[in-house]
């Protein structure tokens, strides 16, 4: 018979202690096979055993607002309780349950939990590693911890949610804090009351939950009561899970002269390791291991650590091997290849030594993602450079581009790319990273990019796909004070490009391993400049205050950061992503506009500049007589893409990292895009579609975005004729 026990709404130094106590009660055979159910008062994070709280956590934010901050004894990520979700924790002994491993206990209880959701009406499934979804999206998260032959594995029932201020609670990627990433996040996570329309009373929860793990364990179970022994041994350790001493003693990794870190993630989680070396004699002296991922004992990272120390490099992958061979220990998803790859990250680094870098500055090196650092160095056809190194004041800030005037380090890097014979590239904004990177996966080219560490470890994914996909590259730090460490207010500007710090490439490390790559003609790679003015169809628009800049993006920018629509290119148009014919769709748009009570057309640079190509001018004279035809058009010009950090007129102009703030002020019940570039138009469609009610239609000159309500591919002067002639 298995007890039963709901020990209430408890600080998460109470309930962690009794994490401990009835697992250390177990494993001596002093309390029966338990059930307990759970809730924390006041809200709070928890982090993992395994993880620091400086990495994990915002602290900035939980201290202001009264979050507090703990460490459980389990491993896995960091979670964020608040007084209505509903922990459930199985405490056991492991010989109890058929199969008796991580995995087949980590199996069994959640089908078991699963099969109670089931009977509340929710459709739960258990999805490995350790999650239990609905319909792909995660309603409890898992995780568990041995001692012996006794367990405790728990998990976390999704109730209600306040999605946005769990994401700031905790360190996630900035754009899963803008109100689309927030719309994101939810749509990846599940919770009861949006699932039943409800929130059912506890008890009925509870229920349901025994339900299910009694079937899928085949055991009985009865309601029982803490022992006097439990409650005691709790308030001994209270103090302790509550102390600095506890939730603080995993230490963020060391980011010293002398020690090199790195981050490798697998499907078994994430580490990051720091490495302290003697270059003089190749010795490893010390490793510190953290991060998110479940191993028994837990004491298995201390001791590889330990036995680590003063390795030299050439024997620590034989070393981890004979570490791990005839030991006792579990893992979930984890293999020792990881662990070899996880050790070994931080310690490829120290190649740079050969290429003349200063140990001191071998961190400068972020990492060389799928291949060598000197074989990625000589086979580097691009450049990425970040918009945040260049200065505020520069017109070519925002652009893919550099008037490369000698005021900043970016201009310094295009020149030394040029004369590598590499294409330079300024990163403007996620979307462009995402599709320049596909883009050198198709052609085969290598990168050296330019960023702070803590994108890095964000964005991790994103690097890891490219080179997946043929992508390889190298990425070195920045120096200055990055939006992540100015807090949420400052990263979420930046994910929008109106981060305002000016921050700077390290030139030095820059010169000298670009030594590596010969000289080539610069006069043959140099890219040519374009002329250009205000396009005669479109000059009456131009905003009284608007002045022309030195450069604007051009229409070379848009024909090469085109992966990701070919990735995504449906045909000649798309109403909502359904592919259909251009007439059907231009006979839909033209009965919108007929009916919009105020439509407005937004022009981009691709119509609103004269380029000299008598293409693009003649598509903007069709555009000019479909306007004056409608005549009831409000035109808004979108020239360029820098932030309007003072003020513009919304009436007549739209803010490039806020464009629904035009849409919003003029009540525009039908959005035209023309002109704007594909890589910005995806982000303009999806800021519109959450922040707006307008009908979204982009009348793409190249392979159309299914992301809007109407689309049409390849859209050009004759194209547009149509449109005129139904009209």
């Amino acid at each position: 018979m298995w007890r039963v026990v709901y020990t209430g709404q408890r600080p998460h130094y109470e309930n962690i202690a009794l994490d401990r106590v009835m697992l250390d009660l177990k494993a001596e055979g002093k309390i029966p096979n338990t059930i307990r159910f759970l809730q924390f008062k006041p809200e709070c994070v928890l982090v993992g055993f395994h993880q620091s709280v400086e990495e994990e956590v915002r602290t900035e934010y939980t201290q202001r607002e009264g979050i507090q901050v703990g460490r459980r004894i389990t491993g896995g990520g960091a979670i964020y309780f608040d007084e209505l979700q509903i922990g459930w924790e199985v405490i056991a002994d492991r010989r109890d349950i058929k199969g008796g491993s991580f995995e087949e206990i980590t199996a069994k209880i959640c089908n078991g939990v699963a099969r109670g959701l089931r009977k509340l009406g929710i459709n739960a499934s258990f999805r490995p590693r350790n999650d239990i979804e609905v319909e792909g999206r995660k309603i409890s998260g898992t995780g568990g911890v041995f001692e012996g032959s006794a367990f405790l594995y728990q998990g976390t029932l999704l109730v209600d949610m306040n999605v946005e201020r769990m994401l700031k609670s905790l360190q996630i990627p900035v754009e899963k804090l803008t109100s689309k990433g927030i719309k994101s996040a939810e749509d990846r996570i599940e919770w009861v009351k949006r699932l039943l329309g409800y929130i059912p009373p506890k008890e009925e929860v509870f229920s349901a939950i025994l339900q299910g793990l009694a079937e899928e364990l085949g055991i009985t179970y009865s309601w029982g009561d803490l022992t006097d022994e439990e409650l005691k041994l709790m308030e001994e350790k209270r103090d302790y899970f509550a102390s600095e001493e506890w939730i603080y003693h995993v230490k963020s990794s060391a980011k010293d002269s002398d020690v090199l870190f790195g981050i490798h993630r697998c499907p078994g989680g994430t580490f990051r390791v720091s490495v302290k070396l003697d270059t003089k004699t190749k010795v490893l002296e010390q490793v510190i291991i953290n991060g998110d991922f479940f191993v028994k004992p837990q004491r298995l990272i201390y001791d590889l650590e330990a036995y680590l120390k003063h390795t030299p490099l050439q024997d620590v992958e034989k070393r981890i091997r004979e570490f791990f061979e005839g030991r006792d220990w579990e893992a979930l998803n984890l293999t020792v290849d990881d662990f070899i790859n996880a050790v070994m990250f931080p310690i490829r680094k120290a190649e740079g030594l050969d290429l003349g870098l200063e140990k001191k500055r071998l961190n400068n090196i972020i990492a060389s993602i799928g291949g060598g650092l000197k074989e990625n160095l000589q086979k580097a056809k691009v450049m990425l450079l970040p918009y945040c190194a260049k200065p505020r004041w520069c017109d070519y800030r925002h652009l893919d581009d550099c008037g490369e005037c000698g005021g900043c380090s970016v201009g310094d890097a295009y020149r030394l790319a040029y004369q590598k014979g590499m294409i330079p590239i300024t990163i403007t904004s996620f979307e462009l990273l995402r599709d320049t990177l596909l883009w050198c996966a198709q052609n085969g080219y290598t990168y050296i990019g330019h960023c702070c560490y803590e994108f890095y470890e964000k964005r991790y994914e994103i690097f890891s796909k490219a080179s997946e996909q043929g992508a390889n590259g190298v990425l070195f730090d920045i120096v200055g004070t990055t939006c992540y460490s100015l807090g949420v207010e400052e990263e979420e500007k930046a994910y929008h490009g109106e981060f305002t710090v000016e921050l700077d490439l390290i030139k030095e490390d820059m010169y000298r391993v670009m030594s590596l790559k010969p000289d080539v003609d610069t006069q043959t790679q140099k890219v040519k400049r374009r002329n250009f003015d205000f396009s005669p169809n479109f000059v009456d628009f131009k905003p009284s205050y608007y002045k022309k800049p030195k450069a604007v993006p051009t229409p070379e920018e848009d024909m090469t950061r085109t992966s990701m629509q070919k990735e995504v290119f449906k045909g000649e148009a798309t109403i909502g992503d359904q592919s259909v014919s251009f007439r059907s769709a231009v006979e839909l748009l033209v009965k919108w506009i007929k009916s919009a009570e105020n439509p407005t057309v937004v022009i981009g640079p691709l119509l609103f500049w004269d380029w000299q190509e008598e293409e693009l001018l003649q598509k903007g004279r069709v555009l000019r007589e479909i306007i004056e035809k409608v005549g009831r058009f409000n035109v808004k010009v979108l020239p360029d893409y820098r932030p309007k950090l003072k003020k513009y007129d919304p009436s007549v102009e739209m803010d490039p990292p806020n464009p629904h703030h035009a849409i919003l002020h003029g009540k525009h019940d039908l959005t035209i895009l023309v002109g704007v570039h594909c890589y910005r138009t995806d982000f303009v469609i999806r800021l519109l579609k959450k922040h707006t009610d307008t009908k979204v239609v982009a009348l793409c000159g190249l392979y159309g975005h299914p992301s809007a309500d109407l689309s049409t591919s390849f859209t050009d002067a004759q194209k547009l004729e149509e449109i005129l002639k139904l009209l």
